[in-house]
């Protein structure tokens, strides 16, 4: 009967010792804290090497400790009206927003892929669904489902409100975290006003 239970007792270690580190990753993430493996490790009370036998690389442990805000579902509870333009300006400001709230893990997972362009594909690209959300009322409206103009106008988007973009702002141009956030959701404004200007709507 004891020979039966070690196997069960074996999984349940790895199983506590696997929440730890998750627990640890989480909170240091939620504090701020530079988000590194060596610290989580040690927040969690276990070697370097054990958190990476757990965890292949931090990419894989922040996904697993972070819970991802749905930022649509936030854009949705603030959104008043069909303007294209105060849309995005709002989904920008709730990007930039929850960026800042965990800027240590954003930070790492950034230079991660970055050092790692094979890795970039397991990044969430959550910008896109929540631009696409700003610009549905507009795009339904004014029959532009599949215009190859709005396709444009998305990956013009992606590019301004983007982590990297909110980083720009605060370490190469030295505004404030609340001034960069505020200058991006500036930037997509007018992005979007540009092309809104230029987009012929379908005509039956």
């Amino acid at each position: 009967m004891d020979e039966q239970s070690r196997p069960r007792r074996r999984t349940n270690q790895l199983e506590r010792t696997r929440s730890a580190i998750v627990a640890a990753a989480r909170q240091l993430v939620d504090s701020g804290a530079e988000i590194r493996m060596s610290a989580i490790a040690a927040e969690a009370r276990v070697s370097e090497a054990t958190a990476y036998r757990h965890f292949p690389d931090l990419i894989s442990l922040l996904r697993a400790a972070v819970l991802v805000e749905d930022q649509v579902a936030v854009l949705r509870s603030v959104a008043d009206g069909d303007d294209p333009v105060e849309r995005i300006g709002q989904a920008a400001e709730i990007l930039g927003r929850s960026v800042l709230r965990r800027e240590g893990a954003v930070r790492a997972l950034v230079s991660s892929t970055i050092a790692k362009p094979e890795t970039a594909k397991e990044r969430p690209a959550h910008r896109f669904g929540l631009i696409e959300h700003a610009l549905a009322p507009w795009v339904e409206r004014n029959g532009l489902a599949g215009h190859e103009a709005v396709a444009q106008l998305v990956r013009d988007l992606a590019v301004v409100i983007s982590a990297e973009s909110l980083f720009t702002l605060i370490d190469l141009c030295g505004l404030d975290p609340q001034e960069a956030v505020a200058g991006l959701a500036a930037t997509a404004r007018r992005t979007t006003a540009a092309a809104v200007a230029t987009i012929t709507p379908a005509t039956d």
